[in-house]
């Protein structure tokens, strides 16, 4: 573990040992702030072992008590958004999103929800809600990570020499697909062929991994069926993309608008970055759109005076301890350093320019 991290974790446990983790939770300083919490999956199999988007069930279930215990006042985000806003916001207010639209979000993590009455909102991204198969580029991360313990993995004519399968190698191998994609510009139906092909090269049966739903979206009919169960759905563009021009974000917009409508019979007016990838115009477009908010994947708690398109959240997962979950439920953890979130510059359409700026590209889901 890092020198910094340790030093981060010892500050922490000191901060809740004296009690000051306790009486700044109680504060009115906290009580002028939102934390946003932010999930993409929760695992059903084994999909938390492989990758941080994903945390464990029962570590999620764990993370709904500790909200309860420790008295949070969870919102629904546009409420939570309007008494931020007006200075009536309740003690220990938490706002919970997610991210995409995973099956296991219908399946696993809003029947948690649910249990202990808690409001989420869903940012859906609609593409792989309609041509209902895996999601590519994760899919492909996520199968040669199944296959790790194969000592070398060859294709030829897709990848250029062979690769040991190790997480160096896993994580070339998967960039190399998405590249071979991209390049080829291969249809949805194409490059669930590549993946079918993959997974036969690899020794997975493909069939089983789509009978369980393995980094599938939700269908449409359970779009719908959560918004009749009062699940709140918002815009995270249809393709998983974003574009430079105008014209283009405001047809991808569309495109996710007509779909969650469709599903919901409700207006989205709520954005999220994905993959945190943002250019400097994308605020003032959503803005023109009508759109009334957007959250990134920067950590930090929300003020009166933070840009509503620019919303901090704190990212949940296996690789955040319990005590630091408490200590941003307390808002210890507002004091201490943490990192900066690299934006996945992958998000960016590929016919478009790429931004001058570079930055890491993660294991997002795109299409």
């Amino acid at each position: 573990m890092p020198v910094l991290k340790q030093a981060m974790l010892r500050g922490l446990a000191l901060a809740e040992a004296s009690g000051l983790s306790r009486a700044l939770a109680a504060s009115a300083w906290r009580r002028r702030r939102l934390l946003i919490l932010c999930y993409h999956g929760v695992s059903k199999y084994d999909e938390y072992e492989w990758a941080s988007l994903y945390i464990a069930a029962d570590t999620f279930r764990r993370r709904m008590q500790t909200l309860k215990d420790f008295g949070c006042n969870v919102l629904p985000l546009e409420e939570a958004l309007t008494r931020l806003r007006d200075g009536t916001l309740p003690d220990r207010a938490v706002a919970i999103t997610f991210d995409d639209g995973l099956h296991d979000y219908y399946s696993v993590a809003y029947p948690i929800l649910e249990s202990f009455g808690f409001p989420a909102t869903l940012y859906l991204t609609t593409y792989y809600v309609e041509f209902n198969r895996p999601v590519f580029d994760p899919m492909c991360s996520y199968m040669l990570w199944k296959a790790r313990r194969q000592q070398q993995f060859e294709w030829p004519g897709v990848l250029a020499a062979p690769v040991t399968l190790d997480p160096a190698g896993c994580r070339g191998a998967a960039a190399a697909l998405v590249r071979f994609a991209v390049q080829r510009k291969l249809s949805g139906r194409e490059k669930d062929d590549l993946l079918a092909q993959l997974a036969e090269r690899l020794g997975l049966d493909y069939v089983d991994l789509c009978r369980k739903r393995v980094l599938h979206l939700i269908t449409p009919e359970e779009a719908t069926e959560l918004g009749a169960r009062g699940a709140d759905i918002q815009y995270h563009t249809h393709r998983h993309r974003v574009y430079r021009s105008r014209e283009r974000m405001f047809a991808e917009l569309q495109d996710n608008r007509r779909r969650i409508v469709s599903y919901t019979s409700r207006e989205p007016r709520h954005y999220c970055y994905t993959g945190n990838f943002r250019l400097p115009q994308h605020p003032g477009y959503l803005r023109e759109y009508g759109i009334q908010s957007a959250t990134t994947l920067e950590r930090g708690l929300c003020t009166a005076h933070t840009d509503p398109f620019l919303l901090p959240r704190i990212g949940d997962g296996m690789a955040l301890s319990d005590l630091e979950f408490r200590a941003w439920l307390a808002g210890t953890a507002e004091f201490m350093p943490r990192r900066r979130i690299k934006m996945s510059e992958g998000q960016l359409a590929p016919d478009e320019p790429q931004e001058v700026m570079r930055s890491n590209a993660g294991t997002r889901l795109s299409t």
